[in-house]
């Protein structure tokens, strides 16, 4: 019997060669550790595969849907057949699967779990909002929300965190930040920022962080979005440039303050905290 023949007739719960099962292509989890990947095939080696991999019908082979890390584990144990499911699911079903159960898992990179928020939201229909992510996975909106900050990183800063570089609370100070200012942010995450090496820098609270953002990004005209010379910016105090409460302004009185600081003892021209606006 032909294995396109075998697999019209398997039942749900079935046992099949490993040989036959195939890798999906859209699976968002894409690395993985050896050690978790080698304590797992001594497991395998040791009490068998315990929970069976999720497999759809693809071109008379099997594709895993989901359990790629067992499947690996189980090649790493020498198995000749494994345990699966087998589910009668579209293109897009499998996709969403996959996005829902690699966000569930409970070692997945911050960034992963941004990216697969936003895979979520991204899907046609509107099916999925912040709020209904944040009750399929069992957490708070706020929680969604905050991951999905983590993609407007640039790139360095991007990778800084993916790498382990900087922790997720410097990444959030960052990633709430214009582009233009973030790659600044980033080099004031280290004690010896002009070192060559990673190593020879040291990461620095993010207490220390947030300070420096406050008193150079928050408080700099240097990354406004607007234009400093508009007059009609805020017409009842023209430009901010020429704003005469401004101590950059006063040079007399404040000769230590750099031209393109704007410092109001926390207080904005339109009557605001610039560190809210």
């Amino acid at each position: 019997m032909s294995t396109k023949a075998a697999v019209k007739e398997l039942p749900e719960y079935v046992s099949v060669p490993i040989g036959e099962l195939l890798e999906s292509t859209t699976n968002p989890r894409k690395g993985f550790d050896d050690q978790q990947l080698e304590e797992l095939a001594e497991s395998i080696r040791s009490k068998g595969m315990l929970s069976p991999l999720l497999v759809r019908r693809e071109n008379g082979h099997f594709e895993i849907v989901t359990g790629a890390l067992r499947y690996l584990a189980a090649q790493r144990a020498g198995l000749r057949e494994v345990p699966v499911r087998v589910a009668t699911l579209t293109d897009e079903e499998a996709l969403e699967t996959q996005i829902i159960e690699n966000l569930l898992r409970t070692n997945i990179h911050p960034f992963d779990e941004a990216q697969g928020f936003r895979a979520l939201l991204d899907k046609e229909g509107g099916k999925y909002t912040v709020e209904k992510i944040s009750a399929t996975i069992g957490k708070p909106a706020s929680f969604v929300a905050k991951r999905l900050t983590l993609l407007d990183l640039v790139k360095p800063a991007a990778d800084a965190f993916t790498a382990g570089h900087i922790g997720i609370e410097h990444a959030l100070l960052i990633a709430k930040l214009a582009p233009e200012a973030q790659e600044e942010a980033l080099r004031h995450c280290f004690d010896g920022y002009y070192a060559a090496e990673d190593k020879e820098r040291s990461l620095v609270p993010v207490s220390r962080l947030q300070s420096w953002i406050e008193h150079n990004i928050y408080l700099s005209l240097k990354f406004v979005p607007f234009s400093k010379d508009d007059e009609t910016l805020v017409p009842e105090a023209g430009s901010c440039a020429n704003c005469p409460k401004r101590t950059g302004f006063n040079t007399l009185l404040f000769s230590e303050v750099r031209e393109d600081s704007c410092m109001l003892s926390g207080i904005g021209c339109c009557g605001g905290s610039l560190a809210d606006s």
